[in-house]
C-alpha cells in the first residue's frame, strides 16, 4: 500500500501541472488569418484573399499577419488587447480576439460581409459578443 500511494502523490502533481499549463496556453492566439480566409465553407466566406503582411503590418500598425479579401481587411495582432485597441480605432470594423476585420474601403455586398464576419467568429465557437449593423 504505501508503494502505491508513493506513486499517487507524483503522478497528482504532474496531472495538476499538466491542467494548470493547458490554461496558460492560448490556443486561439494560433489561429492565423491565413486559415480563416482559406477555409473551406458551404459558402464561400472570403473571396479572393491577398496576403498584405509586409504592407500592413509594420511601424504604424503593430499587426502579426495581415491578409484582404473582396469583403474585408483582416489583421492579426500579438494579443487580444492589442486587436481590441486597433479595432476601436476603425469607423466600420469587427473584432473576435486576436484578428481584426475592417471593412472600409471594401465594397462587397452586405451579406458576404456579416457571412465573413459570423464566419470569424464561429471558428472557435465561443463568441458570444453581437454583430455590427452592416
Amino acid at each position: 500500500m504505501p508503494s502505491r500511494t508513493l506513486l499517487a502523490v507524483p503522478s497528482l502533481l504532474l496531472v495538476g501541472v499538466a491542467l494548470a499549463g493547458c490554461t496558460l496556453i492560448d490556443n486561439q492566439s494560433a489561429l492565423t488569418v491565413e486559415a480563416v480566409v482559406n477555409a473551406e465553407y458551404e459558402l464561400d466566406a472570403t473571396t479572393n484573399p491577398q496576403d498584405v503582411t509586409a504592407d500592413k503590418c509594420g511601424a504604424t500598425v503593430d499587426c502579426v499577419e495581415a491578409f484582404t479579401t473582396d469583403e474585408a481587411s483582416y489583421l492579426r495582432f500579438g494579443s487580444r488587447e492589442r486587436a481590441a485597441e486597433y479595432a476601436a480605432t476603425l469607423d466600420d470594423g469587427f473584432v473576435v480576439n486576436f484578428i481584426v476585420m475592417d471593412f472600409a474601403g471594401h465594397d462587397a455586398p452586405i451579406e458576404s460581409q456579416r457571412w465573413a464576419m459570423e464566419a470569424l467568429a464561429w471558428t472557435w465557437q465561443d463568441y458570444e459578443g453581437t454583430f455590427p449593423a452592416r
